[in-house]
This record gives C-alpha cells, sequence and structure tokens, in this order.
C-alpha cells in the first residue's frame, strides 16, 4: 500500500496542483495558439485570451443567427425536417417528364428534394433550382423514363409523392 503525505508529493502530483513550469507551459500554448498577443506577462496573456474567446463566441452566435430558419418560432421542431409542399408533373414526349416541385427553404434541403427523384427509375436530364419566394424554393427536373415503362403524368407523380412520404418530406 502507497500512501503520501503533504510534503511528499511527486512531479505529476506538482502538474496537476498548477506548478509554476506547468503554468509557464500552459501560458506558451496560449501565446502560439491565440493571435495577436501584445505582450508576454501573465496577465496580458491571460486577457487577451478571453478577449478572443469573447470574439469568437460573438462570431458564433452570429453565424447561427444567420443560418437559423427565418420564420421558425417552433424551435428545432420547425427547422428539423424539409418540407415538399406541392408537386406537379407534365408529359413533354413520349417518355419525357418535367417535374416541379415547390419546397420550404433551408440548410440541405435541395439535397433531400433531389433524393426524392434519383431513387426513382428515371434518367434525370437536367435539373434547376430557383427561389420563388424568399421561404420557397422550386426545383425543376428534366426526366426520362426508361425504354419499355409506361408512365402516365398521373402514376408519375404518385410514385414521386410516396417516395416524398417514405422520406418523410410531404407537408
Amino acid at each position: 500500500m502507497v500512501s503520501r503525505s503533504g510534503s511528499e508529493g511527486s512531479s505529476s502530483e506538482d502538474d496537476l496542483d498548477g506548478s509554476p513550469s506547468r503554468v509557464a507551459r500552459q501560458l506558451r500554448t496560449l501565446t502560439t495558439l491565440v493571435p495577436n498577443i501584445n505582450q508576454r506577462d501573465e496577465m496580458s496573456i491571460l486577457e487577451d485570451t478571453c478577449e478572443y474567446l469573447r470574439r469568437i463566441q460573438a462570431e458564433t452566435e452570429q453565424i447561427e443567427r444567420e443560418l437559423s430558419p427565418q420564420g421558425s418560432t417552433s424551435g428545432t421542431q420547425g427547422a428539423a425536417r424539409p418540407r415538399i409542399i406541392r408537386v406537379e408533373t407534365e408529359r413533354v414526349a413520349e417518355r419525357r417528364f418535367v417535374v416541379k416541385m415547390v419546397w420550404r427553404r433551408g440548410a440541405g434541403v435541395a439535397g433531400h428534394v433531389q433524393r426524392v427523384i434519383e431513387r426513382l427509375d428515371v434518367q434525370m436530364i437536367s435539373v434547376v433550382v430557383n427561389e420563388t419566394r424568399p421561404e420557397e424554393m422550386l426545383s425543376t427536373a428534366f426526366v426520362k423514363v426508361k425504354k419499355g415503362m409506361r408512365t402516365t403524368e398521373e402514376e408519375l407523380h404518385d410514385l414521386i409523392t410516396s417516395a416524398a412520404a417514405r422520406y418523410g418530406l410531404l407537408s
């Protein structure tokens, strides 16, 4: 059994207690991490570090405010899932269709909406995304169904809406 009295501490114990060498190492680390430290005394290093951390926190809060959905009052619940508001399909040629989807704007939503079409058994010819209102976007996709696949506008519409429902994207 090993016991230690207060006067018999090891050097690792001193490091945990805040020995001058450990404090000096930590201050040197701060001077390498924090930009624009003007003076090398301990108090100035700590003050510059605190000011730097306050600036980072303020910038982070500003970025979070800019990225948060503007119309959401229900907190994270309202912004949690993207929503497709409307789906329209129109035949333009034998196996070619135009698919229009209106959806609520948000970070990463375009990818979710695009995946709905990608998961269908169709070839995407082109996709255009436009803003219709500040809070809404419109994806217009020109698609071609596979050869031998007979699909009507209504059937394609049903395929899209059922895929969107599976992904939890319908309003």
